[in-house]
């Protein structure tokens, strides 16, 4: 619950994946499994999670994530690249009805991207392909600034990016820990779970 009380923001940032897209990480999972015959079970606890995140950082190329996420399978295994690349984009859905607010927040504030992701997502799936990709005034992606939500250093630079006081910036994402390091670093936020309570805590803040 959001007490009702105003506060001054100058910029709103949303997160992607799980507030503005649905992602299903068992779809990838169930594709690469189909490919190699390894179970989703195996895949998951093999997952090279430690490389995954110096990918999001940008530390790492595609074809160095194709590798690391190969070599971290059983081996030997039979997982090709271009069924890797499959999977991966099995990850993102369709758009969430959150676009309708983000939508209707523009008329009133300036509306940023702020996420932990890969500019293959990016490059290849985000940037042209969704209605939020075009309505952005600005974005910070972790793979771009090398820092990772929640980290206070990301929502600093998205403050800066974004000419405005952290106190002046709200959070939107659907994760906790997310929500607590940007209140951490000045900001607000609010810690998404769907589209009516969204509502209801932008109108208790006296954004909507």
């Amino acid at each position: 619950m959001v007490d009702s009380i105003k506060v001054k923001i100058n910029a709103i940032f949303f997160d992607i994946g799980g507030v503005l897209l649905h992602i299903y990480p068992n779809r990838m999972i169930q594709y690469i499994s189909d490919a190699t015959d390894i179970s989703p079970a195996v895949l998951k606890k093999y997952f090279p999670s430690d490389v995954h995140e110096h990918y999001e950082r940008g530390q790492i190329s595609d074809d160095e994530w194709f590798a690391a996420f190969k070599a971290a399978l059983p081996q030997p295994n039979c997982l090709k690249e271009i069924d890797f690349w499959r999977a991966w984009n099995q990850l993102l859905g369709q758009e969430t009805d959150v676009v309708d607010i983000v939508i209707e927040l523009k008329q009133n504030y300036p509306v940023w991207l702020l996420s932990n992701t890969n500019s293959r997502h990016i490059r290849n799936e985000i940037d042209g392909k969704y209605a939020f990709s075009q309505l952005a005034d600005g974005t910070v992606y972790s793979f771009e600034t090398g820092y990772r939500k929640p980290e206070k250093e990301i929502f600093k630079i998205a403050a800066g990016k974004a000419g405005a006081d952290p106190s002046t910036c709200l959070l939107i994402d659907d994760n906790e820990e997310n929500v607590a390091g940007s209140k951490s670093a000045g900001f607000v936020a609010l810690h998404y779970r769907n589209t009516t309570q969204l509502e209801q805590n932008l109108e208790s803040l006296g954004v909507i």
